[in-house]
């Protein structure tokens, strides 16, 4: 539970300009409809539907009547009868809980169109109610009389006393029907006055903001679900299936630099801890994050006291260097790698020297492995900086010789699709991967990668 909390404020909190976005687009909605509503004016009518029966009854009865009046169909047709006032903007009712009455209540523009039109509504479907109350009560009384004559006409005509008493009795039912008030409406209270309603703008504002920061924060996890960029070592795990090592946060500010320190470590205790003597830092994508982060490793491991090379392989970066390094080795040109280090305390640095245009006929395999033992003799570890692994097919020769891989991925820049296809090609060629890192390289300013503890 904790887990998918964190994953979800994580991608709320990556996303907060969508979050904005969304509210201060939900706000402006909500602003334009509170300030294009009127005050207007509602007055109310309170009609009763009590009769003899038990008051649960009426109350459901009540409710019945409530939710007629509230039919928008109904409300059409008794917009239609005659002397129904045309100056209103809405009506209905409302139910009072638990008792035979309920309110009709009528919303204009004035107060005084209010007053005179509730009063008339209320009438007008009294009227319809108790009309159609009286006309089945008319028809059941005809029937009534109609079965009475079929059997004692004749015998009224005959004025037979059975007859008389038959009609005494049909009469009796008729008044019993007429004098019973069940179901009838009546009219107990009107002239309330009216009671403006405002436009509501801080409430509708209010739930507009609200709403919209909801609203905001379900895009951006929506968003962080469906983006097949990486943002997280969340993303890494749930979308790649690597194992994610550290997320390496950018510098910039004292506190920023302490972080990214303290992960940096952590990464080079991590390959310290897996006894391997050359790792391979292997970029998804283009860009100096891998190069960085592999001197940054081993600049870490140095601080430690252990002996660790440098070995800048990456021979398609942007760094060029007109000493000679591992493009000269491969090359042939030059068989002593103590001639191509630059030393300073336990750390040493190889740098990738001149290779051309294609620096993939420089990789043969069996002058990489030279390469790797020379270099691995006289140290404790290996850091190897090569190409991004899925553009370059160099880098799989280097990843296969080196112990294990540790892949780059670029915060918000590398996508799965180029994670699965820097997986593909690792296991094409058997290579032991420890796992990845994201690092996030947003910061402002160049990123000071290098330690101010290394020797």
């Amino acid at each position: 539970m904790a887990h998918t909390l964190n994953v979800l404020w994580d991608r709320i909190r990556g996303r907060r300009w969508l979050v904005a976005a969304v509210a201060l687009a939900t706000l402006c909605g909500a602003y334009l409809t509170a300030h294009g509503r009127a005050t207007t004016y509602t007055s109310r009518v309170l009609v009763s539907a009590a009769s003899t029966r038990p008051p649960t009854q009426d109350a459901i009865l009540a409710q019945g009547y409530t939710l007629y009046l509230n039919d928008p169909t109904y409300q059409a047709k008794l917009g239609h009868q005659p002397g129904f006032p045309n100056d209103i903007a809405s009506f209905g009712a409302e139910f009072v809980s638990a008792s035979p009455l309920f309110f009709v209540q009528v919303t204009a523009a004035t107060p005084a169109a209010a007053e005179d039109a509730a009063p008339k509504v209320a009438q007008l479907y009294i009227d319809d109610i108790n009309g159609r109350l009286d006309a089945s009560r008319e028809a059941t009384a005809a029937a009534m009389t109609a079965a009475m004559m079929r059997e004692w006409g004749p015998r009224l005509t005959a004025n037979d006393p059975n007859a008389f008493a038959a009609q005494i009795h049909l009469q009796q039912q008729i008044d019993q029907l007429n004098s019973d008030g069940s179901n009838r409406l009546t009219i107990l209270q009107t002239g309330a006055g009216a009671a403006p309603k405002g436009a509501g703008k801080a409430r509708t504002l209010g739930t507009g903001l609200v709403g919209g920061l909801l609203l905001g924060c379900v895009v951006a996890i929506l968003a962080g679900a469906a983006t097949r960029r990486l943002y997280t070592d969340y993303d890494i795990a749930e979308k790649t299936g690597v194992r994610p090592l550290e997320v390496v946060p950018p510098g910039g500010t004292a506190e920023r630099d302490a972080r990214r320190l303290v992960a940096l470590r952590q990464i080079a205790n991590l390959i310290a801890g897996s006894a391997s003597t050359s790792v391979a830092v292997a970029p998804i994508s283009a860009g100096e994050a891998g190069v960085q982060l592999a001197r940054a490793i081993a600049e870490q491991r140095a601080a430690q006291g252990a002996r660790t090379v440098f070995l800048h392989a990456d021979l398609r970066g942007a760094e060029r260097s007109a000493t000679p390094g591992v493009a000269e080795f491969l090359g042939g040109t030059i068989d002593d790698v103590r001639q191509l280090c630059t030393e300073r305390g336990a750390y040493a640095a190889i740098g990738p020297g001149a290779a051309g245009e294609d620096p993939y006929r420089l990789f043969e395999r069996d002058r990489v492995r030279t390469l790797l033992e020379s270099v691995g003799a006289a140290a404790d570890l290996v850091v190897i900086a090569v190409p991004p692994i899925a553009t370059a097919p160099e880098a799989q020769i280097v990843a296969d010789l080196a112990g294990l891989t540790v892949l780059v991925l670029e915060r918000g820049r590398t996508t799965v699709r180029e994670v699965e296809a820097a997986v593909r090609a690792v296991n094409q060629v058997g290579a032991r991967v420890l796992g990845a890192v994201l690092v996030d390289t947003s910061s402002p300013r160049p990123l000071p990668w290098r330690s101010r503890t290394a020797p």
